[in-house]
């Protein structure tokens, strides 16, 4: 007698609880999203130039349509066949994917943008960003990337591309060489694509030295410290130095420093710079 009282008890709850839940979820609300947009159908060989990503819409709807539309993925698709190269396109439900009984009002904006170029592709070199400074005593030697990309596009961007930098590579407190793979930054840029995405960049580090190499000025020398990469200033065994008004002018190579032996009597040392790398 008890479990068959208990049994009723269950079936009312559970009835009432259905009903509680069907008229919550009958009622209208009203949510904020940010729903990506797609387009379909690009004409082949064309690429975006500026195309709407994403926008934010203020959706009002019952209850059921609101959790279909979360558990579906709610986006606006717009169909580009038969369109022009560029256009402004309306912001309605006819172009909401899943299609459901809601309204809606963009905000922040208005409309969907797009622009479209010819597509073209292009081998463009790597720049790698490094960030950081190596162990103190230890100077960037310099880098090399051991590949380029093949960057595909819009003609209006691709055209005047010629190098892509990397993601950063920190530098700090190494003390040798090493090499890395890094992965290419292109984002902002509207490529199709960038094959490889990532490159080998060998990064050289070299201990810091002073050495003293004799300047040759018309018909007289001196002697001056060179500071920098030992690689670099083992190498050099004479500086030629020239006079420019009341200026002395060391030429020197990339990535070291003149130190003259007399404080009266230094000269124009120019600034230091990183031995880039091929």
């Amino acid at each position: 007698m008890k479990s068959e009282t208990l049994k009723e008890l269950l079936i009312a709850f559970s009835i009432a609880l259905l009903v509680w839940f069907y008229a919550k979820m009958s009622r209208t609300y009203e949510v904020v999203m940010k729903v990506p947009v797609i387009f379909v159908n690009v004409p082949r060989n064309m690429a975006f130039v500026e195309r709407t990503d994403s926008v934010v819409l203020k959706i009002k709807g019952s209850g059921f349509d609101i959790i279909r539309l979360r558990l579906s993925g709610p986006r606006l698709v717009y169909d580009l066949s038969g369109l022009g190269p560029e256009g402004d396109l309306p912001i309605d439900t006819s172009y909401l994917r899943p299609k459901v009984r809601v309204s809606m009002e963009p905000l922040f904006t208005s409309g969907v943008r797009y622009a479209l170029d010819e597509e073209i592709s292009r081998t463009v070199s790597v720049m790698p960003t490094l960030k950081g400074k190596p162990m103190k005593g230890y100077v960037l030697y310099g880098w090399k990337v051991e590949n380029n990309v093949n960057v595909k596009g819009p003609k209006s961007i691709v055209e005047h591309l010629d190098s892509l930098p990397t993601y950063p590579i920190d530098l700090t407190g190494r003390r040798r060489d090493f090499k890395t793979n890094v992965r290419v930054f292109a984002e902002g840029l509207n490529l199709s694509s960038v094959k490889p995405g990532s490159v080998i960049v060998h990064v050289m580090i070299d201990t810091v030295i002073t050495r003293d190499v004799p300047v040759v000025l018309k018909d007289s020398s001196f002697t001056v410290k060179v500071v920098g990469p030992k690689r670099v200033v083992e190498g050099i065994d004479r500086l030629r130095a020239f006079s420019v008004g009341d200026s002395l002018i060391i030429p020197r190579p990339e990535g070291t420093q003149v130190i003259f032996p007399r404080e009266d009597e230094k000269g124009d040392t120019l600034q230091q710079s990183g031995h880039k790398g091929s």
